[in-house]
Order: C-alpha cells, then sequence, then structure tokens
C-alpha cells in the first residue's frame, strides 16, 4: 500500500508520551499513531452499526411497510 506524508503538530508532552507509547509497544511512532486512528474509526464504525440495528429492530417493519408501498 502506498504511503502518504502526514506532518502533526503536538506539544512535545504528547509526543513523548506518543514516542514512549509507540517503543513500548515496539513499533514506530507512525505505526502506533495510524492504528490509533484505525482502532478509533472502527469504535465509530461499531457504535455507527449498532445504532443502526436498534433502529431496524425498533422501526422494521414500519420501513418495510414504507419500502413495499
Amino acid at each position: 500500500m502506498a504511503k502518504t506524508q502526514v506532518n502533526l503538530r503536538m506539544d512535545e508532552t504528547v509526543a513523548e508520551m506518543a514516542r514512549h507509547a509507540a517503543e513500548t509497544r515496539r513499533m514506530p511512532v507512525n505505526d502506533y499513531v495510524a492504528q490509533l486512528i484505525r482502532d478509533d474509526n472502527e469504535k465509530l464504525r461499531e457504535v455507527f452499526m449498532a445504532g443502526a440495528q436498534e433502529v431496524l429492530d425498533e422501526y422494521g417493519d414500519l420501513l418495510d411497510g414504507i419500502e413495499a408501498a
């Protein structure tokens, strides 16, 4: 997969936290940040899908009736 360069600015305390967390996980900071972003997006997807399922559970029959009309 092709890589794109993104420059981030953060205060030194946060940068040091990122370096330490990446080192603890034995991975480059770039990979650590990329993993955080992937994890965050996956969590958002799970929340969205759970909400969508609740709507379908609650209003599925109504939606089916509207679609059939």
